[in-house]
């Protein structure tokens, strides 16, 4: 079980580390573009404080009990909002959790971990 936790973990860490700044386009509008990346900023302190508590002994004996599946579904569900409140910050609608995702919590996880930061 401390394995799948740690590999989920591991593996959202290896999605956040992917985002570059490089990508990002030079604008004449810095102070919009500073308030953006503030925005980004804090949702990402959000999920990450989110990831951390997966490691906490608090939480691996909580889920003691529970198949590496239920536990990754558990993380996952717990992610979901973060990375929701992410995808809302840049420019996404609830309408594209319907229309673009499908409602399908991984591929919403999956878009919040690739944004650029």
């Amino acid at each position: 079980m401390k394995k799948a936790i740690s590999a989920i973990f591991c593996a959202s860490f290896a999605f956040i580390g992917c985002s570059s700044d490089a990508h990002v386009e030079n604008s004449v509008n810095q102070p919009q573009e500073q308030q953006l990346a503030n925005k980004q900023s804090r949702a990402q302190v959000r999920i990450d404080n989110v990831l951390k508590s997966f490691t906490t002994k608090d939480y691996q004996s909580a889920t003691s009990t529970l198949s590496k599946e239920e536990v990754q579904m558990d993380m996952a569900m717990k992610l979901l909002p973060e990375c929701k409140k992410l995808l809302l910050e840049n420019g996404y609608t609830e309408e594209d959790f319907e229309t673009k995702f499908n409602n399908d919590y991984k591929q919403i996880i999956l878009t919040a971990f690739t944004l650029k930061k």
